[in-house]
């Protein structure tokens, strides 16, 4: 959600839903609810469990905007860390990480694949997930917030609690690592004992 020219009006809406509009509150939660749900499934896996947090997230955000403090261009920020503690208190409560079910990803894509298409990228995501699932927690969170979540080095700094450089660091500590799976090499030592 990197601010162009829509930031004004995001401004505005977030102005107005912190001011008790609830047609603007509606409109936030509007804006940010799709990437909401692409971040929670790509860290839970279940289409079920991602539409709880996703919902969770969506209800804390509607309480916590009256204490939004920030311009709309730490909002993203302020949204994918209430996101990414509610992704955690679902794992906990879960008890364990979940195996990703390749089938229940959302459609990314406009064109339609063919099944033989379809099977290669079904194969090759489950393998990335597999790798993803290896990396440390903090590795992974930083990838997806940057990847699927769409955030700047300084929004994930920002959701996570640390600098924009240092989220650059694991980004890249953590890209090694999944180049070096991949490729059947052996990680960088860096890279498995997290940031």
């Amino acid at each position: 959600m990197q601010q162009t020219d829509g930031g004004d009006e995001l401004s505005g809406l977030i102005s107005r839903a912190q001011a008790g509009d609830a047609a603007a509150v509606s409109d936030v939660i509007r804006h940010v609810r799709a990437r909401i749900f692409r971040y929670a499934m790509a860290r839970i896996g279940t289409r079920e469990e991602a539409e709880d947090v996703t919902q969770e997230t969506c209800v804390a955000l509607a309480e916590a905007l009256p204490r939004f403090d920030g311009d709309s261009g730490r909002f993203t920020s302020f949204v994918f860390g209430i996101a990414s503690n509610k992704v955690l208190m679902s794992q906990r409560s879960r008890g364990r990480r979940p195996e990703v079910a390749v089938a229940d990803l959302p459609e990314v894509s406009s064109g339609a694949p063919g099944p033989l298409e379809q099977a290669e990228r079904d194969d090759a995501l489950r393998g990335l997930l597999t790798q993803l699932d290896g990396l440390p927690d903090r590795h992974r969170d930083v990838l997806l917030l940057r990847v699927v979540g769409e955030l700047s080095a300084e929004e994930v700094g920002e959701a996570l609690g640390t600098t924009a450089a240092n989220v650059r660091v694991i980004q890249h500590r953590a890209l090694s690592a999944l180049r070096a799976d991949l490729s059947g090499g052996d990680r960088p030592d860096d890279a498995t004992r997290g940031a």
